[in-house]
């Protein structure tokens, strides 16, 4: 599949559409990444709700830039800003396209495309939150960018070595990615099956969502704040977590945050901002 030039896909408008996100399936959520159950659905949200009614799917929308599933696409970034409360059994209107792709080199991926994404979510016209996504599409056989080359992916550029407050350690588990899967509307198997995993280099387990693992630092972030309102975070995702990895979230007062390895690799970096309380929480 021939690989679009990065302006022939900067300033592509999506379809847009509609999106909802069901009572039962903000429970589920909450199940899937560990946090406690609550009338308000979790953060992560943020990332899954304007993504559903962007118009195509994750994997129609890569394959449309010339990279599908089997070629690797990840999620680089992640950011939200809240203006208001996504309302569960509600339609909310979904607008946005890409904003800008830049063709990089790195030592990991080889040439790629960096690929932002801006959704705008609304209801009923007032907005609720603006998600930004950083995607990074592989392209094998294209030629390296003149420019200088990126930095790997997954190589910590910003560790955060003092976070004075650290949450509970988890260990990830293969049958909540299934779970994920659903709600994300994912299907790359590299999250559901160890083959899939291991063809494109990871092992044979499980590769955990990004998502999921910004979830697990979300989670912990809330639960320190309850009388706080999260206003907007943004994150970079450093290394992959897999089925049966221990991590751990950490917290500064600042309002950064990781999610950490065993060994004390970042998984994800990010920082948060927050308001007084208002009649809405998380989101």
């Amino acid at each position: 599949m021939t690989a679009p030039a990065p302006d022939e896909l900067a300033g592509r408008r999506l379809p847009g559409g509609t999106s909802r996100v069901e009572g039962y399936e903000s429970l589920l959520m909450h199940d899937a990444v560990r946090s406690p159950r609550a009338p308000a659905p979790h953060p992560i949200w943020a990332f899954l709700a304007p993504q559903r009614g962007m118009g195509p799917s994750l994997g129609e929308l890569f394959a449309s830039f010339g990279c599908p599933l089997e070629a690797g696409p990840l999620l680089g970034r992640f950011g939200a800003r809240f203006a208001g409360p996504l309302v569960l059994d509600a339609e909310h209107e979904v607008h946005g396209g890409i904003t800008t792709v830049r063709r990089r080199h790195g030592r990991v991926l080889g040439t790629f495309d960096d690929v932002e994404m801006v959704l705008d979510l609304q209801r009923d016209g007032v907005p609720v939150l603006t998600a930004t996504y950083g995607f990074l599409l592989p392209r094998r056989g294209v030629a390296a960018p003149s420019e200088p080359s990126a930095p790997s992916v997954g190589t910590p550029r910003e560790h955060l070595p003092h976070l004075p407050h650290r949450g509970p350690s988890l260990t990830v588990r293969a049958d909540e990615m299934k779970l994920m899967a659903l709600l994300l509307r994912d299907p790359n198997p590299i999250h559901l099956d160890p083959d899939a995993a291991a063809a494109v280099g990871y092992g044979r387990a499980c590769v955990n969502q990004g998502p999921a693992n910004l979830a697990y630092a979300l989670t912990f972030l809330t639960a320190r704040r309850p009388d706080a309102t999260l206003t907007a975070f943004e994150a970079r995702f450093r290394a992959t977590v897999v089925a049966g990895d221990v991590v751990t979230p950490a917290a500064g007062d600042d309002g950064t945050f990781a999610l950490r390895h065993a060994d004390g690799r970042d998984a994800v970096t990010g920082r948060a901002e927050w308001g007084p309380p208002g009649p809405w929480r998380s989101l």
